[in-house]
This record gives structure tokens, C-alpha cells and sequence, in this order.
């Protein structure tokens, strides 16, 4: 019998918009940095087209809330976090708030990671993955 396949915890990463801005672009290279080390990745923003979409390796889940704000989006990312269910919800400063509304709202044990800064971002979002599973 072939030992059990445990897979690595599902990250979901919140962006208010995929405009070439420098908190957008170190998000989509967060993005691509997790899938490359085997972590299932979502990048979920309020509306779902821009500049930095092109970006995002095939592999990353895109998901557009359908809604023209982050402030507005908090249900919608919430209805994702019911469904998809990470382990991991990173979000910058400026849509830390609606993820965070979010996680309640959908009773999510998502451990919130803000992302400032790419490398602190991606340890603390590995150390996330690791006390989730």
C-alpha cells in the first residue's frame, strides 16, 4: 500500500486590482514564488483583468469577485473562503481590513499573513502553511 499523499495547504492571495502598481506586482510575485514550491495558490481580487494578469504563471488560480472595489468585495471573498478554503489568506495593507471581515464572515480558519515586503511575506506565509497542516 502506497503511503498516504498529504497535499500542501491551499494559499489564497487578496489584491484590490491587477493595475502595475508595486503592491500589486510583489503580490503576483508572491503568487508565482508559492506555486513554484508546490503550494496551490488562488489570486483572488475584486475585479479581474489588468495589467499584471499576464504575469500570473498558468498555474494560479484566478478569481474575479466580480465587484468594481475592494470595500465592497468583503461577502464575495468570503463566499471564496467557504468554498475554496485555505489555509493561508495573505493580503496588503490596503485590503487587510476586507480580508479580515472576510475570514470572519465566512468562518474561515485562514491564518491572515499581511504582505508588505516579499521576503518577510513569504516566510510568514510558509510558517502559516507549516502550523495550518
Amino acid at each position: 500500500m502506497p503511503p498516504a499523499r498529504i497535499d500542501p495547504p491551499r494559499i489564497a492571495v487578496f489584491v484590490p486590482d491587477l493595475a502595475d502598481l508595486p503592491d500589486r506586482a510583489l503580490a503576483v510575485s508572491l503568487a508565482n514564488r508559492l506555486l513554484g514550491e508546490g503550494f496551490p495558490v488562488d489570486l483572488v481580487a475584486p475585479r479581474g483583468g489588468g495589467p499584471l494578469r499576464g504575469r500570473l504563471a498558468p498555474g494560479i488560480g484566478q478569481i474575479d469577485l466580480a465587484k468594481r472595489h475592494a470595500a465592497t468585495s468583503a461577502l464575495a471573498l468570503a463566499r471564496i473562503l467557504a468554498e475554496r478554503r485555505p489555509a493561508v489568506l495573505a493580503a496588503g495593507r490596503g485590503v487587510e481590513r476586507v480580508a479580515r471581515l472576510a475570514r470572519l464572515l465566512a468562518r474561515s480558519r485562514a491564518i491572515l499573513v499581511r504582505v508588505e515586503e516579499e521576503e518577510a511575506a513569504l516566510a510568514a506565509i510558509r510558517a502559516a502553511a507549516r502550523r495550518s497542516g
